[in-house]
């Protein structure tokens, strides 16, 4: 076994043929919206925080609140004294990006299948879908978690909400308990699992508590039955934790984990493998690979 990353780990078969089947679906995490610059957790919850100064919190308070290590918590406050105050935190102006640092998205929205997203920012747009009124083709609130709308390429679904409607933001400790406690939610979730192949990007080991509570629907295929890829950076120094999440993902969840180096590009090199394997992803329909399937079978 190399004790170092592949650059350019190949697509998996696997998602070469859920591609072609229209059973593609691409979850996307912070990892990728922070390469064109959208803040990392402690930066939003920073970025709320100050909006709170000096009008409903003073620095001192400010600073307690920062002191917290989980930016989670400190969201949680910042909601608690927003609400109690009557404030009104501009969450969309923390996720616009005037110059992004990357191109990423241009490869990304290449991709014609469906996009699940636990990211707040709009920046998932799909070039497949660019004729359609966004009101058509992106899903934000809960009620709009229906399973038909994972089976139309093109669709965007928000699993945490976005800065269209910040109400509705799953941002607190109690909201992420409240959010994925719901029916809604598990039935999404549970006919995701069932009937997707999934691809995971921007999901770094600091994402990994947002992981584990979507994967935890997963259901009970056999292992041999790959339907869940991660792909996640390490350095090559960290060939042996690796190795130990790569079983760890095979036996708790079914998944397997792609590793890629960070040591040239760091994360930036996500960029060169999406661009890459779009040369192997051919999208279809799932009605129209279910009709090229009856056709063959009525020919043999």
């Amino acid at each position: 076994m190399s004790d170092t990353f592949n650059p350019e780990p190949a697509v998996r078969q696997e998602l070469v043929d859920a591609a072609a089947s229209g059973m593609l679906l691409v979850f996307i995490g912070a990892g990728i919206s922070r390469l064109v610059g959208c803040p990392s957790w402690d930066g939003f919850a920073n970025a709320v925080i100050d909006q709170l100064v000096p009008k409903h919190i003073d620095y001192h308070e400010r600073s307690l609140i920062n002191a917290i290590p989980d930016p989670r918590k400190r969201l949680s406050l910042a909601k608690i004294i927003e609400e109690e105050n009557g404030a009104k935190v501009n969450y969309e102006s923390i996720f616009q990006i005037n110059v992004p640092r990357s191109d990423i998205y241009n490869f990304i929205n290449s991709y014609q299948c469906t996009f699940v997203t636990t990211n707040y920012d709009l920046l998932i747009k799909p070039e497949i879908s660019r004729s359609k009124k966004e009101k058509e083709w992106r899903f934000f609130n809960r009620d709009k978690l229906m399973r038909d709308k994972l089976d139309e390429r093109g669709n965007v679904i928000h699993l945490h909400g976005c800065v269209k409607d910040p109400k509705n933001m799953i941002i607190t400790t109690k909201d992420y308990l409240e959010h994925y406690a719901s029916k809604e939610v598990q039935v999404f979730l549970e006919y995701l699992f069932m009937n997707k192949t999934v691809l995971f990007l921007g999901y770094g080991l600091e994402e990994t508590e947002i992981l584990e509570y979507i994967l935890k629907y997963r259901g009970n295929e056999k292992k041999e039955d790959k339907r869940l890829f991660i792909l996640q950076g390490f350095f090559n120094a960290e060939m042996s934790l690796y190795q130990k999440l790569k079983k760890y993902y095979e036996d708790s969840f079914f998944a397997e984990l792609i590793g890629f180096p960070k040591d040239y590009e760091e994360y930036e090199q996500q960029k060169r493998i999406i661009e890459k394997w779009t040369e192997r992803l051919s999208f279809s329909d799932l009605k129209a690979a279910d009709e090229a399937t009856a056709m063959l079978d009525e020919l043999q």
